[in-house]
């Protein structure tokens, strides 16, 4: 569910900034796909869309979150951008640094990190949409693992 008193607060902290005249930047983290697979698993990915048409409305918010070359990393023992689902290496914070900062753009994906608005939000979502479509069409196994995981945590906490 959304928070309004979350809302509230983002709100307060946007207009404190505008009135400091303090430059401030939000972003999504890029959680591994796994990740947003469990929400869509969970039903909850309507949440987490309306979630982002929110914080626009608010402020525009770079998204690194959805299906992008950093967060679709083949699972494996080392990985390079991750140390689980949800938290990424160093080297994926200074991508995100960068992005937010136009430092070193080249060394940026250019898929990665998208400024949504409320002008953009609507087509963004329908491209993570078709990019989640692309990445389960070619990771089956990876969206029957967290199906699976789901279902027994589902059995696990009755």
């Amino acid at each position: 569910r959304l928070s309004a008193s979350f809302l509230n607060d983002l709100q307060d902290i946007v207009d404190t900034c505008k009135e400091k005249g303090i430059e401030l930047k939000v972003f999504i983290s890029p959680s591994h796909a796994t990740q947003w697979e469990s929400l869509r698993v969970t039903r909850l990915w309507p949440v987490f869309e309306e979630w982002k048409r929110r914080l626009v409305e608010i402020t525009p918010v770079w998204d690194f979150s959805g299906y992008n070359s950093i967060t679709t990393e083949a699972i494996s023992e080392e990985m390079k951008n991750y140390w689980d689902s949800s938290h990424y290496r160093e080297e994926v914070g200074d991508l995100i640094l960068n992005r937010l900062f136009s430092y070193q753009a080249h060394t940026v994906p250019e898929d990665f990190g998208v400024l949504i608005t409320p002008d953009n939000v609507e087509s963004h979502l329908g491209k993570v949409r078709n990019e989640r479509e692309s990445w389960a069409e070619t990771n089956g196994d990876l969206v029957k693992l967290v199906e699976d995981l789901n279902q027994k945590s589902e059995i696990a906490s009755k």
